[in-house]
């Protein structure tokens, strides 16, 4: 928290001065430099439009075991998504090829040098983070066709294997970690908008999950598909997609009508019967996926009100 005084000009205007640091960490101290300006409520946001800030992390690791390479992960990608353009991670151990398959996720990083025990990993892809609603709608119909190429197989040929499924869930999950990173390091002049999009991006990583698990029973037990739950999972991707242009096209009517799709197949899941283990399984990720896409309404709201 930095405080500033606010000094009165002699016509009238107000003026507070920049901290330098943030000044020259985003090349701003250059003439005729500009930044954007936005008013919320009771803050002031200043906001740099141009060059974005280069922020570095470091990781101290004694030694990486088979079963600590998924927290390694999971460090990588939270720093990814925070904006991290640079880590150097410490290790005495030789972890080249872990630090590769643990940035595999992330779009732009690579392990970029080796010295003794010193590892630097940077983001290389130089990314344009500024069209942020470009990025999240990409990542929204990634999910959209994500399902509707798993109805057509489910209820197809049922051809996929669960190693095509799971490549084409990591290129979801790689996306939606690109979109978190995209929010984090571009600041958003509309607050609201700025967290309504980074909650999205949780949700719609959610969503991928449950298709994800839908389309793994079936792969795994071949479900008995009745008439019945065909149409749930009809109805449950017709919600996603309303969704969709609820987001775009902000029609508070919509909301009803994800709703009333929602009760809808709860409805018809009460009188299905006489399911086995992998058939129930199946039915509570098609509505999980519905549940889903109607909380998502909120979010539409709270950005379009």
């Amino acid at each position: 928290m930095v405080r500033r005084k606010i000094i009165k000009q002699a016509n009238q205007a107000h003026t507070i001065t920049l901290p330098i640091e943030w000044v020259r960490q985003n090349n701003l101290d250059k003439k005729n430099s500009e930044v954007e300006l936005s008013i919320q409520d009771k803050s002031l946001i200043i906001t740099n439009t141009g060059h974005v800030s280069i922020k570095k992390a470091k990781l101290n690791i004694e030694t990486v075991q088979n079963t600590e390479k998924r927290g390694l992960w999971n460090k990588f990608n939270a720093l990814y998504a925070q904006g991290v353009d640079e880590i150097e991670v410490n290790c005495r151990q030789e972890i080249s090829s872990v630090i590769v398959e643990a940035i595999n996720q992330d779009i732009g990083y690579a392990l970029i040098s080796h010295n003794g025990d010193t590892y630097i990993v940077k983001d290389l892809g130089g990314g344009n983070y500024s069209d942020i609603d470009e990025i999240f709608k990409r990542v929204f119909q990634m999910v959209l066709m994500f399902y509707d190429s798993a109805i057509t197989d489910i209820f197809g040929k049922e051809k996929e294997t669960q190693e095509s499924l799971d490549k084409r869930d990591a290129e979801i999950n790689r996306f939606c970690l690109y979109l978190q990173r995209a929010i984090n390091k571009m600041s958003y002049s509309d607050q609201i908008k700025g967290r309504v999009l980074f909650t999205y991006s949780f949700a719609l990583e959610k969503i991928g999950d449950e298709i994800l698990r839908l389309w793994r029973t079936n792969i795994e037990h071949k479900v008995k598909k009745t008439a019945k739950i065909k149409e749930i999972v009809d109805l449950s991707r017709k919600g996603l997609d309303l969704v969709f242009d609820f987001y775009y096209a902000f029609n508070p009517d919509l909301a009803q009508q994800i709703h009333n799709l929602k009760e809808k197949a709860r409805r018809i899941a009460l009188t299905i019967d006489k399911m086995d283990g992998a058939t129930s399984k199946f039915l509570h990720y098609a509505i999980q996926i519905i549940e889903d896409s109607a909380d998502l309404n909120l979010l539409n709201l709270m950005k379009g009100l």
